[in-house]
């Protein structure tokens, strides 16, 4: 009998680090795998990564080449994207319930933001997260036994941020009436702090919906897109006012009025390349 028991615990010690060094040697593509799925899911856009590299013993992840997809309805390939994330990770609470993260910082941040009759494409997909989220929590609910209900916190591992910062974010302007020509703005750099002090940390879903909020309030606070389209359609019309004009000339030699007309297009020239 006491060999049998022997011959058990010799069984699950091989098995326990056969798993182990499993999960180590192939960590970083189940992060990768698990972004891709997961954020492609909550999102209901295409998500790629291109590598994860995770360092449990310094306590430090890379993520590389990350790119967030449109939503169908809208033309650029994509809505973010970004070369490289940088996690800074407190090491005593990595096997922890609420992993302690010092800091996140994304670095050379591509954004399109993208307005097409109706909506922007960051408007969509903060819609789209925030009702992921909501279904994600009533299909738990409902599928989770009584007794696990009140301790349905327990069972997810979730993470406390010390700080985030999104810096050197470039982003293009895509609007309807510009066709094939962008706005190229710079977006002052974002920082959060604390995220999920209070509350014992936050899911790696509550986390992408914070995140996709930030940014997407940081575009409407720096970016008036009805002022963008307004200025733009002001000069357009300024234009087709000179082109009925030159239309109307009675006599095309009559050069002052020419003069005038040239006069006028140039300057609503120079308005349009203010803002690109």
């Amino acid at each position: 009998m006491q060999r049998k028991i022997i011959w058990s615990l010799i069984f699950l010690l091989i098995v326990g680090l056969s798993g182990f060094f499993f999960l180590k040697n192939n960590l970083n593509e189940i992060v990768r795998e698990a972004i891709i799925f997961y954020g492609s899911e909550l999102t209901k856009t295409t998500v790629k990564l291109e590598e994860v590299q995770i360092n449990l013993k310094e306590g430090k992840a890379e993520f590389e080449d990350f790119i967030l997809g449109n939503p169908a309805s809208f033309q650029s390939k994509y809505a973010l994207k970004f070369e490289e994330v940088k996690l800074d990770i407190d090491t005593s609470s990595i096997f922890d319930d609420n992993v302690i993260i010092e800091e996140i910082t994304f670095d050379d941040v591509d954004i399109r933001y993208e307005k097409n009759k109706s909506t922007t494409n960051f408007d969509v997909i903060k819609n789209n997260t925030n009702s992921s989220l909501s279904n994600l929590a009533s299909a738990e609910i409902k599928n989770a036994p009584s007794s696990e209900i009140e301790n349905e916190s327990h069972a997810k591992k979730k993470f406390t941020i010390k700080r985030l910062v999104i810096s050197d974010a470039e982003v293009e302007v895509w609007l309807p009436l510009l066709g094939n020509k962008k706005i190229e703005l710079d977006l002052p750099d974002i920082e959060l702090r604390n995220i999920g002090l209070t509350q014992g940390g936050v899911s790696p879903e509550e986390l992408t919906k914070i995140l996709v909020e930030a940014i997407e309030k940081q575009l409407v606070t720096n970016i008036d897109l009805e002022q963008l389209e307004s200025k733009i359609k002001k000069e357009v019309n300024r234009i087709k006012d000179q082109v009925d004009k030159i239309k109307e000339l009675e006599n095309i030699e009559d050069i002052e009025d020419l003069e005038d007309i040239k006069d006028d297009v140039e300057d609503v020239i120079d308005n349009l390349e203010k803002l690109f």
